[in-house]
């Protein structure tokens, strides 16, 4: 064989040899492609779900937030109007004088007092208020024998009275009343002014 056929062999081998190679790197490469394909496919799938359930629960707490806003605002609302209304009716209840006043304030002494020997402290300004004829009311409301007597001294406050006998007190001032009034009726109240089923 001449040394022309010998180099041209090596040279017919080494293209078929290359030819194996590239043949065989293109099917690899065909494989891993195929293989990574639907990796890709799967992995979208799996991105496209997660999407998906993060924005329906995006949604879901959206709605939710807006729905706890919503209900917030609703109770802002109603406390708003709960308070304009025991506003009115303390004003008018601090605006009552004279005999309707005073027989307003004989029968709360009546029915808080325990003894009938209760010292009564006037409201500011108003210990002439509290001569006998207010005491002979107070005394013909109370159950059991009346010696109530009223302090030489006058509370800080301007409506209603504060009762006391040893450390026991009784604050019966337009303030303390109207709040202990309001915190056993607001419920009911709440529930007449505004029925619904959630009770806010």
């Amino acid at each position: 064989m001449s040394i022309e056929q010998i180099l041209k062999k090596i040279d017919d081998d080494a293209a078929a040899a290359a030819g194996g190679i590239v043949e065989e790197a293109r099917t690899e490469a065909g494989r891993i492609a195929r293989q990574y394909e639907a990796a890709a496919k799967k992995l979208r799938a799996q991105l496209e779900e997660l999407a998906g359930r993060k924005a329906a629960e995006e949604k879901r707490r959206l709605l939710v937030s807006e729905e706890l806003e919503l209900r917030k605002a609703a109770l802002v609302a109603k406390r708003r109007i709960l308070s304009e209304l025991y506003d009115e009716a303390k004003r008018k209840i601090g605006a009552l004088s004279g005999a309707e006043y005073l027989d307003l304030l004989a029968s709360m002494v009546a029915a808080r007092a325990a003894t009938g020997r209760e010292e009564i402290v006037p409201a500011a300004g108003q210990r002439g208020l509290l001569d006998k004829a207010f005491l002979g009311k107070v005394a013909g409301a109370f159950d059991g024998e009346a010696k109530f007597t009223v302090s030489d001294r006058e509370g800080e406050f301007a409506w209603g009275v504060v009762l006391r006998e040893g450390k026991r007190v009784v604050d019966l001032s337009l303030e303390t009343v109207f709040e202990q009034v309001r915190e056993r009726i607001e419920p009911e109240v709440s529930a007449i002014l505004f029925p619904d089923k959630r009770g806010d």
